[in-house]
């Protein structure tokens, strides 16, 4: 994770300093409602390029809705990351691109708790159970000393898979990781992130803390939102791409390209990030091809040295 973080780092600093070229993702139909995205970028002076496709398969659940169809027991959402030789154009590697989309959304939250946090936090209050969240709560752990954890789910289940997971996973060790309602969860907490699929605010922005910074990863689409107006109002609000994230963001909605910051300019001293131990600070991620390629790289180099992967000959 620390490498990720540092890899997401340099990406966000290259997309704000121009040197990235990142097109806006583009999509296709599939049957029974499901899309195909393709997210492409390059990045000057890099010895690589990244294509990542990303579908989203409803039918994969099963759907009651049409005829015929049957849940196939597969995910609903399946990536695959192509790293190529940006001398060349050849192929490079194909990487599974799930876990590879998680691990650098979680690196982005720990570019963000790192950047914009106080340095003294220590509460993280976390809304999800799934492997974002999983992400998002190493990468807390690994920039700041956190000393409790609040968890928020919906499936009781899933939860206590989550909680379990967390208990054992070593980076983790001397924790203190509670289920928690959401008003609870986010009073007093330093760090709030959401990594939920939620349509409507996930916790009552009136509840936060003085201070706090909120980190939010789940909502991309305009008709989603995971925070209030409470949460955002005077609150310092940083993105990852300016562009995308006003088009995207459900939490943006009427807000101009004035009102928010590049995380990559605030890295770069472009920009200021937090400038108080009272101020609020919000960093909203749609997500941004450029961390599928900087992590997809470093991934792709440490196979290399490890003597990772399957060789494949492709004529």
């Amino acid at each position: 994770m620390a490498e990720a973080i540092e890899a997401v780092a340099d990406g966000f600093r290259a997309l704000s300093d121009g040197r990235a070229t990142v097109p806006v993702r583009i999509g296709v139909p599939l049957e029974l409602g499901g899309l195909a995205l393709s997210m492409p970028a390059a990045l000057a002076g890099s010895s690589y390029y990244s294509v990542k496709i990303v579908s989203v398969a409803p039918g994969n659940a099963g759907n009651a809705g049409n005829a015929g169809n049957v849940a196939r027991g597969l995910p609903t959402i399946a990536a695959t990351v192509l790293l190529g030789d940006a001398r060349t154009g050849a192929a490079l590697a194909l990487l599974e691109g799930a876990s590879l989309t998680a691990l650098r959304t979680g690196a982005a939250g720990g570019v963000a708790a790192a950047s914009l946090s106080r340095r003294d936090a220590s509460v993280l209050a976390l809304f999800g159970t799934g492997a974002q969240a999983r992400t998002q709560l190493l990468a807390a752990a690994a920039v700041r000393t956190l000393g409790e954890v609040r968890v928020v789910g919906r499936d009781p289940s899933r939860l206590l898979a989550f909680l379990a997971w967390a208990r054992a996973e070593p980076s983790l060790g001397g924790l203190v990781l509670r289920e928690s309602a959401a008003a609870e969860a986010v009073a007093a907490a330093d760090i709030v992130v959401t990594a939920t699929s939620s349509a409507t605010p996930v916790f009552p922005g009136a509840s936060l803390a003085r201070g706090a910074h909120i980190t939010a990863v789940g909502s991309y689409k305009p008709e989603m939102r995971e925070l209030d107006d409470d949460t955002l109002r005077g609150a310092r609000i940083v993105v990852d791409q300016r562009t995308a994230a006003l088009a995207e963001a459900g939490e943006l909605a009427g807000r101009a390209e004035r009102d928010v910051v590049e995380i990559g300019e605030v890295l770069s001293g472009k920009a200021a990030g937090r400038q108080d131990e009272r101020q609020r600070t919000v960093f909203k991620s749609v997500g941004n091809a450029i961390q599928d390629l900087v992590v997809a790289a470093r991934v792709y180099e440490r196979a290399r040295e490890l003597g990772l992967g399957e060789d494949v000959r492709f004529p």
